[in-house]
């Protein structure tokens, strides 16, 4: 990866997640749920800059979700701040939100029933364009990622088309920030390999993002920083190459995520 880093988009300072134990009905309803609050993260810090694409890694249960939907004004941290381009993901949650484009969980969140276009629309529409607009953004990314010609019902595409849908839903309103939550999930490794390059593309082309994934090989291929984040804490912040070939304490946290990959 080349050094394309410029200003700041991203800004995690010191976050903290707790979840309490549930009460009440809640309780009643959820069998597992424990008597004690949750620390899902615990002092996360980190930037990423414009032109930067960070892999963030962690075994399941280490907080990348969590931490997705806390950048992503889903959840409030219970401790510390992130900014998005400046703004509080808190006091400037609007703003914030106008700022971040988001890929959780694969290709989920569309209107099946509907065609890639109309899905676009509405979604631009949603982030505050123009009817006018949407349509118009909705036909350039349909163009850009090979979908200008399969304009069908949603439930009709293969899980290749869902998923370069899913990434034109998430520049739909041209946001400075990326955040894909395991883009190349249930993807052959043909379709992997296209996924990293369409992510390289778009660092190349000036927005940051950060990608959660499993896969260290991954993360070396397509990324300029590695993130390692085990049990709500960053372990490891640096070059991807130093975490994959990491000795000492650092080799059985990196193991806890190949044994996942």
């Amino acid at each position: 990866m080349t050094d394309r880093v410029a200003r700041t988009v991203l800004e995690v300072s010191d976050v903290a997640k707790t979840f309490p134990p549930a009460t009440g009905l809640l309780r009643a309803l959820m069998r597992t749920a424990g008597e004690e609050p949750i620390e899902a993260l615990r002092g996360v810090s980190f930037s990423v800059g414009a032109g930067e694409v960070v892999g963030l890694v962690g075994p399941n249960g280490a907080g990348k979700s969590t931490l997705f939907r806390l950048i992503s004004t889903l959840l409030d941290p219970t401790a510390g701040s992130i900014r998005v381009e400046g703004f509080d993901t808190v006091a400037d949650s609007r703003a914030a939100r106008q700022r971040i484009g988001l890929l959780l969980d694969g290709d989920g969140g569309f209107y099946h029933r509907l065609t890639g276009r109309e899905n676009l629309e509405f979604f631009g529409v949603m982030q505050g364009l123009s009817i006018t607009g949407a349509a118009n953004r909705a036909a350039e990314l349909l163009r850009r990622f090979d979908l200008a010609g399969r304009d069908v019902r949603v439930f009709g595409y293969s899980a290749g088309m869902r998923l370069r849908l899913a990434v034109a839903r998430a520049l739909i309103a041209e946001p400075p920030l990326l955040l894909f939550d395991e883009p190349t999930r249930s993807l052959d490794p043909e379709m992997s390999d296209h996924v990293l390059g369409m992510i390289s593309g778009l660092a190349e082309g000036g927005h940051a993002v950060v990608m959660a994934s499993h896969r260290l090989n991954e993360v070396a291929q397509s990324c300029d920083r590695a993130v390692l984040l085990v049990d709500g804490q960053i372990h490891f912040d640096g070059k991807p190459d130093d975490l994959v070939t990491a000795s000492g304490r650092l080799r059985p946290l990196v193991e806890l995520v190949e044994g996942e990959a």
